[in-house]
C-alpha cells in the first residue's frame, strides 16, 4: 500500500496482451464472442481491484457480480477446454462470495491469470504464428534483443483515396548545422535515438525561432567528437542565423529532447534540454541570452533522459516538469557496443532495448521559488515498470480542467496518468485502452501527440512505432476509454513498413480538420545491404489528410519535401513565416534539419491566438482554446513538449475552411474560463486572460501583436494581423 493505493501486479500487462491478442485471426464468431466475454470479465475485475472501487462497497459488489456472470458463461461454453471450465465455475463462485465482503484488500490476480489461460486456449498455439525480433536461446535465459514489433504480414491496404493533395510542402534550405548521434554504423542503442527540436519565439519579436538539439559523434575508434546545439534566430524572409553561442545555449552534450515553458513566471520562454547525462534548464534572461540553472533549480536529472513536458500537475499555477527516461547504460557499454542481433534474418545490428535495464521517469514539482523537488513516487508517477520512455504529451483527455499525461514507451505498454485533482495521479493506461494496441500488444512507441481529429471536443491520441508495425490512432470515446481505430481510419497499411518518430496533429490545408504528419527513418543502417527485406535506413516522411471518415496518404503528391528519404527523428509544427499556414521542421540522423514550408493554395481562412496572463504561468501552458465558426467547434491546447522529443508553436492555430466571418473564442485554464465574441479571422491576436469575473463568461482582453496593452471590455477585441502568404500589411 502506498498513499492509499495498491500497486497493480507487473504481469497485468501480459494478461491484457494475451487477452486481446488472442482475438487476432479468429476462425469463428463463437470464438469472438467468448473472447469478448473474457475481455469484459477482465476489465470488470481490474476496475474492482482499483482504489476507486474500494471507496464504495456497492460499486465493488456490482463489479464482482458482473464479472462472475461473465466467467460463469465462459465456464459453460463448449469452446472452452473442460479443465478450464471447472476452474472458471470455481472462480465465479469465489467472486460472488467475495462480493459480500468489504472491498479492502481485494486482489484479482488469480482470476486474471485464469482468464489469460482461457484466451490462450481459445486462440490455440497452432494458430499463433510469430516472427519476432527478440532472441532467446535457452528457456532459463532472460529475454534480450530488439524492439517490440508486429513482424507479421502487413495489413491489407485500403483504397488510395480521392485525388491529389490540395496542399504542397517544399523544403527550404535555411539551416546550416548537422545533428549527430554516435557513429556511422550505430553499434549501440544510444546511437539510434537522434534528437528533437523546438519552435519558440525566444526573443519576443513575433517570429518563431528554431532550437535544434544534437549529440556527440563517434569516430571509427569510438572516440567522441563534440557537436553543439543550434539556436536559429528567425530574421524573416526565410532567413535564419545560428546565434546559439551568443545566446548561451550552444551546449555540447549527448543531447536528446527539448520542451519549452516559463518555470519562474517572468513571462519569458525557457528551455529544458534532456541528455544522456545531466540535463539543462536554460533560463531566458530577457536580453536574448540564457543561463543554465538546472543544478540550482534541482532538475539536472541524469541517466538517459528523453521526452519532457512542463505542465501544472497540482493546480497551484506553477509549471511542474515531467521527464521520461529510457534505459540504464554505461559509457563503457556504449564505447564497446557490438552488433550481435540478427534483424529479420538479415543484417547483424545493435542489441536492445529488451534485456537492457530500463530507467524510471522523473517528476519535478515546482515550489514556486525557482526550484523543484523530485516527487514521482509521492504523486503516483513512479515508473515501477522501468519502461523505455520516449515521447511525452500533457493533455486533458477527460475534459475535467486538469492536465493528464501520456507517455509513449518503447516495447512496453504506454502510460496514461489521470490527474486526480489533489496533486496525485493514477495510472489508467490499460483500463483506458491506450497502453496496448487493438491486438493487446505492447508496441515500440516513439513519438506521441494529442488532438481532436473528429471535432467532437475530446482529445484523441496518436503514437508512432517501430518498423514492421503500424502507428496507432486511439479515438477518445468520451467516457475515459479509447478505441484503437488505426485500421478503420486507413493508417495501418501505409505506416506498417516504415519506422515512425516525430508526429503532429495539425491542419495542413486549413479545412477545419486536423491532419497527421509522421517523420520516418530506420535505426539500422545495415538494412540497406539486404534489398530482399524491402527496408531502407533513409525513409520518406508521410502526410495524411483528414477526410472525415478516414485519413488519406497524400505524401506522393504533397510536394518535394515529402519525396526526400532521410533517417528522421524530431518533428515540430508552427507558422515560421507568419503567413497563416503551418510549416514543419524535422531533424535527421547525421544531417542538417529540414524546413518544410507549407505552400497551400486552397484559399481557406484561418485564425491564431497567442495567450498571456498575469501571475503564475503567464504563457498559459495547459490552456484549452475553443473556436466556433460557421457551426463548427474546434479545440486546441497550448502545450509544452510532445511529438518525438520536440516542441511545437505555443500559439493556438485553427483552419476555418471557407468561413470568412468572425469567430467566437472560449479559453479554459484550470477551472477558469474566458470568452470573446466575433473576433476577425486571417490574423493572429494576443488574448490577455484578465483576473476579473472568472465564472463561465470570464473576462479578459485582446490586443494586437506588437502593440501596447490596452484595457478592453469582456466581449470586444482589437486585432491586427497579416494577410495570407506573408504580407505584413495590417488588415482593417
Amino acid at each position: 500500500m502506498r498513499n492509499g493505493t495498491r500497486r497493480r501486479p507487473v504481469w497485468l500487462g501480459c494478461y491484457a496482451c494475451a487477452a486481446v491478442a488472442a482475438s487476432v485471426g479468429l476462425a469463428t464468431p463463437e470464438k469472438q464472442r467468448l473472447l469478448e466475454l473474457q475481455r469484459v470479465a477482465g476489465q470488470l475485475l481490474e476496475r474492482a481491484a482499483a482504489p476507486s472501487a474500494a471507496a464504495e462497497a456497492g460499486e465493488f459488489s456490482r463489479l464482482l457480480e458482473e464479472a462472475a456472470e461473465k466467467i460463469d458463461s465462459l465456464g459453460a461454453a463448449r469452446g472452452v477446454a473442460p479443465d478450464l471450465q471447472k476452474e472458471l465455475k470455481d472462480a465465479a463462485t469465489r467472486l460472488r462470495t467475495r462480493a459480500q465482503a468489504p472491498p479492502s484488500g481485494f486482489s484479482a490476480d488469480d482470476e486474471l491469470r485464469l482468464l489469460a489461460r482461457v484466451a490462450a486456449g481459445l486462440r490455440g498455439a497452432a494458430e499463433l504464428p510469430f516472427q519476432g525480433s527478440y532472441s532467446q536461446t535457452k528457456v532459463e535465459e532472460p529475454a534480450y534483443g530488439g524492439h517490440a514489433s508486429a513482424m507479421g504480414p502487413p495489413p491489407s491496404a485500403p483504397g488510395a483515396g480521392r485525388g491529389p493533395s490540395p496542399v504542397r510542402f517544399e523544403e527550404v534550405r535555411a539551416l546550416s548545422e548537422k545533428t549527430y548521434c554516435g557513429g556511422r554504423t550505430k553499434d549501440h542503442l544510444l546511437e539510434s535515438g537522434g534528437s528533437g527540436l523546438a519552435l519558440v519565439d525566444y526573443d519576443g519579436d513575433g517570429r518563431l525561432d528554431i532550437y535544434v538539439v544534437s549529440a556527440f559523434e563517434l569516430d571509427e575508434r569510438r572516440e567522441r567528437i563534440p557537436h553543439r546545439n543550434a539556436l536559429y534566430r528567425n530574421l524573416g524572409g526565410g532567413r535564419f542565423q545560428n546565434v546559439a553561442a551568443r545566446a548561451g545555449v550552444d551546449a555540447a552534450a549527448w543531447g536528446n529532447g527539448v520542451c519549452a515553458g516559463d518555470f519562474n513566471d517572468d513571462g519569458l520562454v525557457d528551455l529544458y534540454v534532456t541528455n544522456y547525462g545531466s540535463n539543462f534548464l536554460f533560463k531566458n534572461n530577457g536580453d536574448g541570452t540564457f543561463t543554465d540553472v538546472a543544478e540550482k533549480a534541482g532538475v539536472r536529472g541524469g541517466g538517459w533522459s528523453t521526452g519532457c513536458a512542463f505542465f501544472d500537475g497540482n493546480g497551484d499555477g506553477h509549471l511542474d516538469l515531467y521527464v521520461a527516461r529510457y534505459a540504464t547504460v554505461t559509457w563503457d557499454e556504449v564505447v564497446h557496443g557490438q552488433r550481435t542481433m540478427t534483424w529479420r534474418g538479415g543484417p547483424r545490428v545493435m542489441v536492445g532495448p529488451v534485456g537492457i535495464p530500463g530507467a524510471a521517469d522523473l517528476y519535478y514539482e515546482n515550489r514556486g521559488d525557482g526550484t523543484f523537488v523530485e516527487a514521482a513516487e509521492a504523486r503516483g508517477l513512479g515508473d515501477h515498470a522501468r519502461a523505455y520512455g520516449f515521447g511525452v504529451v500533457a493533455t486533458d483527455y477527460d475534459n475535467d480542467g486538469r492536465t493528464d499525461l501520456y507517455v509513449a514507451n518503447d516495447s512496453n505498454p504506454n502510460f496514461l496518468y489521470h490527474n486526480r485533482g489533489d496533486g496525485t495521479f493514477e495510472s489508467v493506461g490499460l483500463l483506458a485502452g491506450v497502453a496496448l494496441n487493438d491486438e493487446a500488444r505492447a508496441q515500440a512507441g516513439m513519438g506521441v501527440d494529442a488532438g481532436d481529429y473528429d471535432n467532437d471536443g475530446w482529445m484523441d491520441l496518436v503514437v508512432t512505432n517501430f518498423a514492421q508495425d503500424s502507428n496507432t490512432l486511439y479515438h477518445n470515446l468520451g467516457d475515459g476509454l479509447f478505441a484503437d481505430v488505426t485500421k478503420a481510419m486507413r493508417l495501418a497499411a501505409p505506416t506498417f513498413e516504415r519506422m515512425g518518430w516525430g508526429t503532429a496533429f495539425f491542419d495542413a490545408d486549413l479545412d477545419g480538420k486536423l491532419d497527421l504528419v509522421f517523420a520516418n527513418g530506420h535505426i539500422y543502417p545495415q538494412v540497406d545491404e539486404f534489398p530482399a527485406l524491402k527496408e531502407t535506413y533513409r525513409q520518406r516522411s508521410q502526410l495524411f489528410l483528414n477526410e472525415g471518415d478516414a485519413f488519406r496518404d497524400v505524401s506522393d503528391t504533397a510536394g518535394g519535401a515529402f519525396q526526400v528519404p532521410r533517417s528522421s527523428r524530431g518533428l515540430a509544427v508552427g507558422d515560421l513565416d507568419t503567413d497563416g499556414d503551418l510549416d514543419i521542421v524535422i531533424s535527421h540522423m547525421d544531417d542538417v534539419p529540414s524546413i518544410l514550408e507549407n505552400r497551400q493554395q486552397t484559399g481557406h481562412h484561418w485564425v491564431g491566438f497567442q495567450l498571456r496572463k498575469q501571475g503564475a504561468n503567464p504563457l498559459c501552458i495547459g490552456a484549452r482554446v475553443s473556436v466556433e465558426a460557421g457551426g463548427l467547434r474546434q479545440v486546441r491546447e497550448v502545450r509544452s513538449g510532445g511529438s518525438y522529443l520536440s516542441q511545437n508553436d505555443l500559439r493556438a492555430h485553427f483552419g476555418l475552411g471557407a468561413w470568412s466571418g468572425p469567430v467566437d473564442v472560449e479559453i479554459r485554464l484550470g477551472q477558469e474560463r474566458w470568452r470573446w465574441r466575433e473576433l476577425p479571422v486571417d490574423r493572429y491576436a494576443k488574448l490577455i486572460l484578465g483576473r476579473g469575473n472568472l465564472v463561465k463568461a470570464g473576462s479578459g482582453g485582446a490586443l494586437d501583436l506588437g502593440r501596447e496593452s490596452s484595457s478592453l471590455d469582456r466581449t470586444s477585441a482589437v486585432t491586427a494581423g497579416y494577410r495570407r502568404k506573408g504580407s505584413s500589411e495590417a488588415m482593417p
